[in-house]
Parts: structure tokens; C-alpha cells; sequence
């Protein structure tokens, strides 16, 4: 079996887990709260959407010509390479998408692709059920130290995730510019996994994977995640020209609309990343990261430097938490090790509890 396939029974084995309250703590959760959601909202804080919009019709996203351009714009502004609305194709959060292109995979006849470890588990899930064999193309992670290819002399698809949300680190530009060189090389086509993308501890705007080659780079940004408010949906594929209606229409057909609140705060979410930005909410991240690094909540953990999750080895007995670790991302090392929202104020308190007990 492949290893890719194992790290989704482990996935699979924690979501029943978690649904069965049995008393551990669970720190490796997917949501965030933190005390400028309403200001980040703005009118949908306060106002029905039926006040905003005709609720009566069908909210049409793809058909949004004004929101493919303000997202063209926005890249334009923070990668400084030259978008247009015909590269753009917006959607109703990360997980429709990734159902897109791995449909798409399959319809276009591709059954073997590659990826650097690690992936969303969701990619795993539509490769088993699609009959696509999914086939590593390097044995460690792309910000390792050590991290070297194995990439095929041939035209391919390619996954990679940057950046490696789960330790909240970048891909080197270094490893992205060899990667560049292999597709212009072999014309392969890669799929950027960028849920967590523009979250840099930096301040910085720019992501490096923006200079890999347009017409054969798909690219994902989730500005949900930019923003950490989950309850609405929204993403949007960054895409060559010629693949953008074939994916829009069978992204459409396979999911339909989105709901007229979520084209709304698609168009809010937009704004906010062209003018003020999320800097409130990466202040806050880094101030939980000191408070729990200060204590004695950890034993060791790895570097950060965007997004809000930590990889580190807690102090409270393994017994006690429900955690992903090492196994869960494709990571043979860092036994103990285990991946910590930083935005779960519960999972805070308690591995700070557990620690002093």
C-alpha cells in the first residue's frame, strides 16, 4: 500500500476518534478563533445577507467578472507577477477544489501522479477513489535541510504544498526555481497546495511560488484560512488561460454555487488582503506561540515562520492528547512530535494545565 494511503487510514482514524469524546485533549484541530472576526467581517458581521444582496438568484460566483479581477489585482499587487481575470477561477473553499482537479485528473486520463510529501489527506482520499496511483517524488520535506528530488524525465502532474502548513514553514525559492527549470523542461504541470499561503510572521506579501511558470502552475489560495474564519467558504485556483473554463464548468457542475453570503465575503475577504490585511491576526498567533514557547507546556519543537500551526513535542503525557503527529504527514522522524493550533485557545490552556500536573 502506499505510504500516501496509509496517512489517510491515520486521518480517517482520528476523525472518528474525535467524534467520540473519550476525554483527551485535542491540539491538532482545524479551527481558530481570535478577537477580530467582526472587524474583519465588517457589514456581514451585523447584516442579514438578504439585506446585501438578491437572495432570490443564484450568487453566480465564476460569473463575478468584478471579483476575478480584484483577485488578479491582488496578486498582481502582492506576487508582483501579471494575473488577469481569465486566470481565475473562484470557488467555495479549498476541499471543492482539490474535488476539481483530482476529478479533472481522472476525466483526462491521468492514473499516476506525482507529489512531495506532504499532501492534504483529501488529495489522498479522491486518489484511492479514482484509481490514481500517487507516487513520491522525494523522501523528505521540501524546507529539510536535506530534502533532495526525485523527479521523472517525463511530462507528469506534480503536487506540492507550500508552504508545509502542518510545521508552518516555507519551500526554499531555491527548491521552487529547480522546480521551475523540470517543468519548463518536461512541460509538466504542478498543483500548489497554497491553503495557507500569505500567513508569513514576516510581514512580507510576496510568495516565491508565483514566479514558477504560469502556463503550467496551478496555484490554491485560501483566504479563509488568511483570515481564519471558516464559517464562510471561499478559495480560488490560480490557473494557466487554457485550462480556466474547462475547470470553472466542471468545478460548477460537480458542486454548484456558492451560497450569496459567501460570494459576499469572498469580495470582503479580497478587500481586506488589498488594503489592511491580517497583521492583527498574525500578532495574535505569534503572542500565543510565546505563551505556550515560555512555559513548560513543550519539551522541543520545530522553527516557524507562517500560519498557525507549531510542530513540537508536547510535555503532557501522549495518553492524554489526541494529536496528529510525524505518521500523519509522511515524517518517519520527530518521534513525540505532534502538530499544535496555536489558535485554539482550550488546547492552549490545556497543555499548559496537563504540564504542570
Amino acid at each position: 500500500m502506499s505510504s500516501l494511503f496509509r496517512m489517510l487510514d491515520l486521518h480517517e482514524a482520528v476523525e472518528k476518534a474525535r467524534q467520540r469524546p473519550d476525554g483527551r485533549l485535542f491540539v491538532s484541530d482545524y479551527n481558530g478563533s481570535h478577537p477580530y472576526v467582526a472587524d474583519y467581517l465588517g457589514d456581514l458581521a451585523h447584516t442579514p445577507p438578504y439585506r446585501l444582496g438578491d437572495v432570490s438568484r443564484y450568487s453566480a460566483i465564476d460569473e463575478d467578472h468584478a471579483l476575478r479581477t480584484k483577485l488578479a489585482r491582488l496578486h498582481e499587487s502582492y506576487d508582483g507577477e501579471e494575473r488577469s481575470p481569465g486566470q481565475i477561477v473562484p470557488a467555495g473553499g479549498s476541499s471543492s477544489l482539490i474535488g476539481t482537479f483530482c476529478t479533472w485528473l481522472r476525466l483526462t486520463g491521468h492514473t499516476r501522479v506525482h507529489y512531495v510529501p506532504p499532501v492534504y489527506y483529501k488529495f489522498a482520499y479522491f486518489f484511492r477513489k479514482f484509481g490514481i496511483e500517487p507516487v513520491a517524488a522525494a523522501e523528505t520535506h521540501a524546507h529539510r535541510g536535506e530534502f533532495t528530488w526525485d523527479l521523472p524525465d517525463e511530462r507528469t502532474v506534480l503536487l506540492l504544498t507550500d508552504p508545509v502548513w502542518y510545521t508552518g514553514r516555507r519551500v526554499p525559492a531555491q527548491v521552487l526555481k529547480e522546480l521551475a527549470a523540470w517543468q519548463l523542461a518536461t512541460g509538466s504541470l504542478v498543483f500548489v497546495d497554497g491553503t495557507f499561503q500569505y500567513l508569513r510572521w514576516d510581514g512580507s506579501r510576496r510568495e516565491d511560488s508565483a514566479t514558477l511558470p504560469a502556463d503550467l502552475t496551478l496555484r490554491m489560495v485560501c483566504p479563509t484560512k488568511y483570515l481564519s474564519i471558516h464559517g464562510y467558504r471561499c478559495a480560488h485556483l490560480l490557473v494557466p488561460e487554457r485550462l480556466r473554463e474547462p475547470l470553472a464548468e466542471l468545478h460548477l457542475n460537480l458542486h454548484g454555487d456558492v451560497t450569496l453570503a459567501d460570494r459576499q465575503f469572498a469580495h470582503r475577504a479580497a478587500d481586506l488582503m488589498r488594503v489592511e490585511g491580517n497583521h492583527r491576526l498574525i500578532d495574535h498567533i505569534r503572542a500565543n506561540h510565546q505563551r505556550l514557547s515560555a512555559g513548560c507546556a513543550l519539551t522541543a519543537q520545530a522553527a516557524i515562520e507562517t500560519g498557525y500551526f507549531l510542530f513540537a513535542r508536547p510535555t503532557a503525557p501522549a495518553d492524554r492528547l489526541l494529536a496528529l503527529d510525524g505518521r500523519h504527514f509522511e515524517l518517519p522522524d520527530h518521534p513525540g512530535f505532534v502538530r499544535i493550533n496555536l489558535l485554539n485557545e482550550a488546547a492552549l490552556d490545556g497543555l499548559e494545565s496537563l504540564a504542570a500536573a
